[in-house]
């Protein structure tokens, strides 16, 4: 048979109350009885009924974490940050995966809803226009990711993509590089419009020829085949990419065709994931603050869980180089190198 929230407390020596007050966190109790009541909870293999839990508490407990790929590397940080933020409010946190799917996007938004979340963070950059409208109409604080406009129930995280490439370019420039290409991402992300258009604008104003850019995926196999065509024609000193594993595509395409990185090409990445100080060369790239951003999404819909007749917030967050062996002062490349 099922264990009960009674046989927790027969089994700790404590009241039922006491039980519910250590599961839900509805008020404080004595160290050692908390450990004595999560003790018989671990021995009996207790599992709380999370709706019942809802419904003692007068409200969900359950917050919905929609990512756009968790194969992404950049995702695990931002995922582990808002769950452990969300435990120590005795939260949960439900993980959704869209693969940079609009449709899936709102598929997850509905299944969430359905579940009575109580506020959700969309961390992606595919999202249909009826998504906020929707979350708004049922009252689901939200918050996202360079997206969402600021309101009532809607918060914005805004990462500072622009300062992390005018870092990269002033970079690139202070060791003599002037033949600078971008490969970029898929042009309707709007994370990727951002970014390239950083990376003209920015040029521009450098004196830097803005011709020299791909667009790409932002995946590993995309960076080597953009690299690929870059390298057909004019032959960079140095290439910038949007992303890290467009980064790591461009490594193996420079190794393939005879390059070595940094001598004969300097690369630089953005995001710096875990794997950017572990690649050969150690990977030159602009950081994202990954755990911050899980931090900031779940605090801003603890704000408005907490007050919502309080308007959404922008939450601002920076970036910075993050200087590796993979830049260096370019040399001139014979004809053998650049094919």
């Amino acid at each position: 048979m099922a264990v009960s929230i009674k046989d927790v407390a027969e089994r700790a020596g404590v009241s039922i109350a006491t039980v519910s007050h250590v599961l839900n966190g509805t008020r404080g109790t004595r160290p050692q009885t908390r450990q004595k009541v999560l003790a018989a909870i671990e021995e009996l293999g207790y599992a709380q009924n999370q709706s019942a839990r809802n419904l003692a508490m007068g409200r969900s407990t359950l917050l919905g974490l929609i990512i756009s790929d968790i194969r992404n590397p950049f995702f695990p940080e931002v995922t582990a940050a808002f769950q452990d933020q969300a435990l120590l409010h005795n939260m949960e946190a439900l993980v959704l995966n869209t693969n940079y799917d609009a449709q899936r996007t709102l598929n997850s938004v509905k299944r969430l809803v359905g579940l009575q979340v109580a506020a959700v963070a969309i961390l992606t950059s595919q999202i249909d226009p009826g998504v906020m409208d929707s979350l708004v109409e049922h009252r689901v604080a939200a918050v996202y990711l360079d997206l969402g406009r600021v309101d009532k129930l809607i918060s914005n995280i805004l990462l500072d993509y622009e300062h992390g490439i005018a870092e990269a370019l002033e970079h690139l420039t202070a060791l003599g590089h002037r033949q600078i290409a971008y490969i970029g991402g898929p042009p309707h992300l709007h994370s990727a419009q951002r970014r390239k258009k950083a990376f003209l604008e920015r040029a521009a104003q450098m004196g830097i020829d803005p011709g020299l850019t791909v667009d790409a995926d932002f995946t590993v196999k995309g960076g080597y085949f953009a690299t690929a065509k870059l390298l057909n024609g004019r032959t960079p000193t140095a290439i910038l990419a949007g992303n890290d594993l467009t980064a790591i595509g461009v490594l193996h395409r420079a190794y393939d065709g005879g390059l070595r990185v940094p001598e004969d090409l300097s690369v630089v990445g953005f995001d710096d994931i875990l794997i950017a100080e572990y690649t050969q060369p150690a990977l030159t790239t602009v950081a994202v603050p990954r755990m911050e951003i899980g931090k900031v999404a779940f605090q801003a819909l603890w704000a408005m869980l907490r007050d919502p007749a309080a308007g959404g917030l922008e939450y601002p967050l920076g970036t910075h180089l993050v200087t590796r062996e993979s830049s260096a002062h370019p040399r001139v490349m014979t004809e053998r190198q650049a094919v």
